[in-house]
């Protein structure tokens, strides 16, 4: 299942600087000007949490690969031609892409995170539409498409000595530039993993699902070729479709360079592929 469609969104990862229960506490840096930061933040120390710094600024990068399920297409032709649109047949459309993020994160406390993101989103996808009326004709139904993407979310996170568990939920939208096309996003993501230091290096490793609830719609026009025609003829279409597979199974690594910068790669497999690369200085 090669060259799927790309799910436009912004990668949505908060893994990093989570707080663990068991580990020798950080100093509190009272001479940040963000110290009050997280609320109750004095209290975890007390108790031997380790906290990340409050405040964080990323960059993400995500290749997806992903197959979607044609709920409903429309197709209208610009010209007056016989081109009997009842019954249009559209297989798995099928593609690929990227997208390119920023994001700014605050601990708001200890265990709650909010943050937002903005950034690009490119990609390409194909499918096989049949027309009954004209002999099952068939033609390639292909998009290529870019916007900009925006949103935020929140994350949930708690440790146990080197065992921890997040509960990720994010929003995004991404506004194409296809007509009035756009793609809508709720991401939802639960991990468990280790924290810890091996030897010099100190990070996290851990398993996890991620839902994508996505609704994509296109609208614009393209040119199909007819058995006859002198041309192409110019055909306006509507197309809204869904995720085959909005679940997939992921795993992810992460590397605390230094107290202030975190490195995370994260791949996903079975139903969608997908591998993020993420690197957050935090403050």
């Amino acid at each position: 299942m090669r060259d799927r469609f790309p799910a436009a969104l912004a990668l949505l990862l908060q893994v990093s600087g989570l707080a663990f229960a068991g580990e020798p506490a950080a100093p509190a840096e009272k001479e940040r000007w963000s110290s009050f930061l997280p609320l109750w933040g004095d209290e975890a120390r007390e108790r031997g949490h380790d906290l990340p710094l409050p405040f964080g600024l990323g960059a993400n990068f995500m290749n997806i690969w992903q197959d979607y399920d044609i709920k409903s297409i429309q197709l209208t032709p610009l010209v007056p031609v016989p081109f009997p649109t009842d019954g249009v047949e559209v297989s798995t459309a099928e593609g690929k892409g990227y997208s390119l993020d920023g994001r700014l994160d605050v601990w708001l406390l200890p265990f709650l995170n909010l943050y937002g993101v903005a950034g690009y989103t490119k990609g390409e996808s194909e499918a096989t539409a049949t027309i009954p009326g004209l002999g099952n004709l068939q033609f390639p139904f292909v998009l290529n498409y870019e916007g900009f993407t925006y949103g935020g979310g929140v994350t949930l996170a708690y440790g146990y000595k080197q065992l921890f568990v997040s509960l990720d939920y994010n929003y995004t939208e991404t506004q194409l530039d296809i007509a009035d096309s756009r793609i809508t996003a709720h991401v939802f993501t639960p991990r468990l993993g280790w924290h810890g230091q091996l030897g010099k290096l100190k990070g996290a490793a851990w398993l996890g699902t991620m839902y994508q609830g996505i609704d994509q719609e296109f609208r614009g026009t393209l040119d199909v070729s007819l058995p006859g025609a002198p041309g192409p003829i110019p055909v306006n279409y509507q197309v809204d479709q869904k995720p085959t597979h909005p679940w997939n199974l992921i795993m992810g690594l992460e590397w605390q360079i230094s107290r202030h910068l975190h490195l995370v790669v994260e791949g996903g497999v079975v139903g969608r592929e997908q591998i993020l690369s993420s690197l957050t200085f935090r403050f």
